[in-house]
């Protein structure tokens, strides 16, 4: 009679194949939940989701142009600068003269943008500077190996106050179509997880228009003449700078050009206002780097001409504690209105003699997006009541697996014959 109790009792318990499909299940509702919160905040063995995937876009974009515009990017707690470039215009070129860069005077330039990206954000620090800094030069197309060399070179004549990046990865460009996994930018770049990458900052709105001018003065003026000076045939950067601001006073419609105004000079106003009304005044060629140029002749011409680059330096990194504007005037002794009115009543300049100048760019958002964090803290949220209702599912199926265990075992032992 036992025998048949326990049979009986056998027949009313949930099959195991639906035990082992709930236990799976479960599992799968709390695992994955978690592995997505890692994904998206760069948990131990991730990289954070959003801005690898912008610099992976960055990278493939830049790779698969066959006349890339340079560009370079310092993410945000990594300390390495990415730089991006196609390093010769028309054909190779593998002679040293006055006017063959072999690309470093834009690699030079590129990398001034990672360490304003760097000081913005803290990653680097004025005060520490490595003696050894780490260079890759990725180089898919078949670039002949002088272009690498002078680069890598160029790192290592680098002048001390520049020296504030400990590893920078070169992609040389030209069209070819070379894809970049994630993968593949965790070896090059950043390492196996890409420690200390941070999931939603970034100091974009920290930067100004001021910054294409400064990256071209330092790299022609004071790193280009440091890092060609082994050179049988140095290129001449000064040279270059005096051409570069003939040409951009043309393109930009100087002296007098009413279209020119300042405002904060920030990127947004560059982008939407600036650029834009410069193109209706029928200057298209007025395009960022000459606007920078042209800001930064005037201050070391007319306003500031003792102004050295470890003042630019310290520009950039109280602008992401203050903001450019507040950071301008405690660097120049000068506030952002006074500087603009200057330049904007200047006949060389503007020529607006009723000018009245603009405010300094404000300090802004330290986030890739101002809604980021709390678009990313309702995920997790969501994903962690997900993970944490499907653990109490899978304890509660312990639970009651254990019990029944329990109440069948003394009488299967019964049913046993002696």
């Amino acid at each position: 009679m036992r025998a048949q109790s326990s049979e009986s009792k056998g027949d009313e318990r949930v099959p195991s194949w639906k035990l082992v499909a709930l236990t799976a299940t479960l599992l799968l509702f709390f695992v994955g939940p978690l592995i997505l919160i890692s994904w998206l905040w760069g948990g131990p063995g991730f990289c954070p989701a959003i801005p690898m995937m912008e610099i992976m876009t960055n990278i493939n974009d830049k790779m698969a142009s066959p006349n890339p515009d340079g560009g370079a990017d310092l993410v945000w707690g990594t300390g390495v600068c990415t730089i991006y470039l196609k390093p010769y215009d028309e054909d190779f070129d593998e002679t040293e003269s006055e006017t063959n860069d072999f690309g470093v005077k834009i690699v030079m330039h590129e990398y001034v943008h990672c360490l304003q990206h760097g000081l913005v954000s803290g990653d680097a620090d004025p005060a520490v500077r490595y003696d050894d800094i780490e260079v890759i030069v990725e180089n898919p197309c078949g670039i002949p190996d002088v272009y690498v060399e002078k680069t890598k070179d160029a790192f290592v004549a680098l002048p001390d106050a520049f020296r504030l990046v400990r590893k920078v990865v070169v992609f040389f460009a030209c069209g070819g179509g070379q894809e970049y996994a994630q993968s593949d930018i965790e070896t090059l770049v950043y390492g196996a997880g890409c420690p200390g990458m941070s999931a939603v900052k970034a100091p974009y709105a920290n930067l100004n228009g001021f910054g294409e001018g400064d990256a071209e003065y330092l790299s022609l003026n004071v790193m280009m003449p440091s890092v060609v000076a082994s050179w049988e045939t140095p290129f001449d950067g000064p040279a270059y700078w005096e051409s570069r601001q003939a040409e951009c006073r043309g393109d930009c419609g100087m002296p007098g050009q009413e279209a020119f105004r300042l405002g904060d000079l920030s990127e947004t106003h560059v982008d939407e206002r600036l650029i834009p009304s410069m193109r209706d005044a029928g200057f298209d060629g007025c395009r960022n780097n000459c606007i920078g140029e042209i800001v930064i002749t005037f201050l070391l011409e007319e306003r500031r001409p003792e102004t050295t680059p470890d003042d630019v330096l310290a520009l950039w990194r109280l602008a992401g504690k203050v903001g450019f504007g507040a950071a301008w005037e405690s660097v120049t002794g000068e506030s952002w209105r006074t500087f603009s009115e200057a330049f904007e009543r200047d006949p060389e300049y503007t020529d607006d003699t009723q000018s009245e100048g603009s405010e300094g760019q404000a300090l802004g958002t330290t986030y890739l997006d101002e809604s980021l964090p709390a678009v990313m803290a309702g995920v997790t949220a969501c994903l962690a009541v997900v993970a944490c209702a499907s653990l109490g599912g899978l304890g509660r199926a312990a639970q009651k697996t254990i019990a029944a265990r329990r109440a069948r075992g003394p009488e299967t032992r019964e049913t046993i014959p002696k």
